[in-house]
């Protein structure tokens, strides 16, 4: 399974913030899943209804960077960016449970 993990803050206002999970499930759903090397992926949303995280899995950090390259061009990402995403890379250093 992939080994490379990548972690979206958002922070959007409360009135927003369902507004905002719609937009990027819609993403996730209909182009990012979609990509080469996605594994799969947690949309979380903040008990503070202004915060939002996505999580990813990635096969490599080089399926991501490509899949991330082809994104430039997606006609979601102006609204995506209004959320003031921050994301983050990581990979798996050590696993706990099954």
């Amino acid at each position: 399974m992939g080994d490379h993990f990548v972690v979206v803050d958002f922070q959007v206002e409360e009135d927003a913030q369902d507004v905002a999970l719609e937009l990027i499930a819609g993403y996730v759903e209909n182009f990012l899943s979609r990509q080469p090397g996605f594994t799969r992926s947690t949309l979380l949303k903040g008990n503070d209804g202004c915060s939002i995280v996505h999580y990813a899995q990635w096969e490599s950090e080089q399926d991501f960077l490509a899949a991330g390259a082809k994104a430039q061009n997606h006609p979601d990402l102006p609204r995506l960016r209004e959320f003031n995403p921050r994301g983050r890379g990581f990979s798996s250093w050590r696993k706990f449970g099954s």
